[in-house]
């Protein structure tokens, strides 16, 4: 018997469903890829493959025994579970944040820095400084 003789898959309901949900996870970021062995997130591709498990289970409803629609509501479940998790996780997490949000702009009250405003009195600073500083002092 030959080595592809004993490595023989059966084209089954559980075969297929179980081949497109390692293709979720991967793609959600949540196992390695097998060829490459790494880790790569494509949320667009995850949520195409869990929609895709969804639509199968719709249109084999009524036709597959206990335990496939059992494995098929399953996967379906906690990939989307997996998938929300990731979605909201990505959403709060500040490195997403500091990666979208454009800098800062300065609010109405406050003022661009001139050159008159870096010598303008500081706290503390007595008001013959300040005069010295080309600004004359607050009365």
């Amino acid at each position: 018997m030959s080595d592809q003789d004993s490595f023989r898959l059966d084209a089954s309901f559980p075969s297929l469903v179980l081949t497109l949900s390692s293709s979720a996870w991967v793609s959600l970021g949540k196992i390695a890829d097998p060829i490459s062995g790494e880790l790569k997130q494509d949320l667009r591709a995850a949520k195409f493959t869990i929609d895709t498990l969804i639509m199968l289970r719709e249109k084999t409803r009524g036709n597959l025994d206990a335990d496939e629609k059992k494995l098929i509501d399953a996967l379906v479940n906690d990939l989307q579970a997996n998938y929300a998790e990731t979605i909201f996780i990505e959403k709060e997490s500040p490195k997403a944040d500091d990666e979208k949000a454009p800098e800062a702009a300065p609010r109405e009250t406050e003022k661009p820095a001139t050159e008159s405003a870096k010598k303008a009195k500081k706290p503390g600073q007595s008001a013959a400084k300040a005069k010295n500083n080309g600004v004359k002092p607050d009365q």
